[in-house]
């Protein structure tokens, strides 16, 4: 008997869930802080603290967001950014 396995399917079934270009896109603009960075409630953020959503990127087809805070531009999927990112109120 010959079978061959049919992977592609599971991968995708496995694959962790990721933005699609639509949602990512409504984030661009938005400004965040990185959750470990955040203030106590009723403190104020420092401007070095707070980073913008500038841009989103395709990597191993998977769309990432992109933020730029004060020292760095950093780039997270999905999982990572609801992990490790607060979305400031606008």
């Amino acid at each position: 008997m010959n079978a061959q396995l049919n992977t592609k399917k599971d991968i995708r079934k496995n694959m962790m869930n990721t933005f699609d270009l639509e949602e990512a896109v409504s984030l661009i603009y938005r400004l965040a802080v990185l959750k470990k960075d955040a203030p106590e409630p009723n403190k104020k953020l420092s401007i070095t603290q707070i980073g913008h959503i500038c841009g989103v990127l395709t990597l191993n087809d998977q769309i990432e967001i992109v933020i730029k805070f004060h020292n760095e531009m950093r780039q997270f999927t999905k999982e990572e950014f609801y992990t490790q990112v607060k979305l400031l109120d606008k």
